[in-house]
């Protein structure tokens, strides 16, 4: 990225805020209200076609693929020479690949991560150079609960979202002093179509873990359609976007605002009696082991 093209804005210029993640959910609810408050907003997904709405709204829409370093440098080049750069950033896009530790493949574990964590990454990487010219900026991250807690068959997604939360809590600490704010925003259960995004997890039904798949596709079930709604958690990603003194973290939701700072309080043990709770196989006795073969002249 070129810094002094970055500095090049026209006076009196609109903001220019990029989204990632815009066909559904919070990213869409988020380019409505950002194009509404006076952004220049650039609407992305993977498939265009989706955001017709948004452009119809005065969105400028763009084909992005996050886990793909031509389209990323593509769509941050264009709006580098079109615009001067990129005033705000803010990395919505992502799913959660659930299913259990021991049986997700680690080609799933390595898409979870490439969408969740090094997207965000590659771009936050991308528009860094401008604001720092600039001498401001802003990058809003759409984390998760899930970043904090851990519940059963939910590793590769935990683990993602841990690692983005890590990712840019070292880069808030790194770029404060160059005028760029850096925040998270920790949604719990939110009513959106998040689940439909999830890959297929019959294939586990039937393993050592399928007890425990069914109880927490049963408890998405019951809580998501309960959660936050999309507007609401949308108004806190521009709260994040707009506070004159933006905190590092947003929760998003009252099972997020109550269960972050049980999280850090509650000991270990008393947290896995609350998940076990609510997972009645995780209460049984397992099976015994099958003890390993003796080596010849070793005592039992």
């Amino acid at each position: 990225m070129n810094d002094t093209r970055g500095s090049a804005r026209r006076a009196g210029a609109s903001p220019v805020v990029l989204i990632t993640g815009c066909s559904s959910g919070i990213g869409r609810a988020v380019a409505l209200r950002a194009v509404r408050a006076g952004f220049t907003t650039v609407a992305t997904a993977r498939r265009p076609e989706t955001l017709a709405d948004l452009e119809a709204a005065g969105c400028l829409v763009r084909a992005l693929d996050v886990t793909d370093d031509e389209s990323r440098r593509k769509v941050v080049a264009e709006l580098e020479e079109r615009f001067g750069g990129v005033d705000a950033l803010v990395n919505n896009a992502g799913y959660g690949e659930l299913g259990p530790f021991e049986e997700v493949p680690l080609d799933r574990w390595d898409r979870q991560f490439q969408t969740n964590v090094f997207g965000p990454v590659a771009l936050a990487q991308l528009v860094l150079p401008g604001m720092r010219a600039r001498g401001h900026g802003r990058i809003v991250n759409v984390s998760s609960l899930a970043g904090k807690i851990v519940l059963p068959v939910g590793a590769a997604y935990h683990a993602s979202k841990f690692a983005l939360e890590a990712a840019m809590e070292g880069l808030w600490l790194e770029v404060q002093r160059f005028g760029v704010d850096v925040s998270l925003v920790l949604p719990g259960a939110v009513n959106t179509k998040w689940a439909a995004n999830v890959p297929e997890q019959q294939e586990y039904a039937s393993g050592a873990y399928g007890d425990l798949v069914a109880e927490l596709a049963r408890e998405m079930a019951k809580r998501l359609p309960r959660g936050a709604s999309v507007e609401y958690a949308s108004s806190v990603v521009m709260r994040a976007l707009t506070d004159p003194r933006p905190r590092l973290r947003y929760p998003v939701g009252l099972d997020a605002k109550l269960l972050l700072p049980v999280s850090r309080l509650v000991p270990g043990r008393l947290w896995s009696a609350w998940v076990r709770s609510h997972f009645p196989s995780m209460r049984r006795t397992p099976a015994r082991a099958v003890e390993p073969p003796v080596r010849d002249g070793a005592r039992r």
